[in-house]
């Protein structure tokens, strides 16, 4: 199951992607985009953008738990410290996947 959460710190080592929140400069429309970055046991560090900047929050969050539920990738880390994702009316529970 894919975990998503607002709360870095209770990550420890598990592989995340990083979900950013932020605002258009053009438009002021609220827009996201995911990293992935990992160093692992074999000190091989994988770097990941496969989304472009200015994708609208929604689609690219969609795009975003494709992307980890495609290689595997446990949780999502979204940084959103200006409660963005409220504002576009979408709540960060409605995101979790169900079982």
């Amino acid at each position: 199951m894919l975990r998503i959460t607002r709360d870095k710190a209770e990550l420890g080592d598990v592989p995340f992607i990083t979900f950013t929140v932020h605002r258009s400069p053009r438009d002021k429309t609220v827009c996201g985009y995911h990293e992935f970055d990992y160093e692992g046991a074999a000190a091989m560090e994988v770097r990941f953008n496969p989304t472009p900047y200015g994708v609208p929050v929604a689609l690219a969050f969609e795009r975003t738990r494709r992307f980890a539920e495609s290689k595997g990738i446990p949780t999502i880390w979204i940084d959103d410290p200006n409660c963005l994702f409220e504002k576009a009316n979408i709540s960060v529970e409605s995101l979790q996947v169900r079982e």
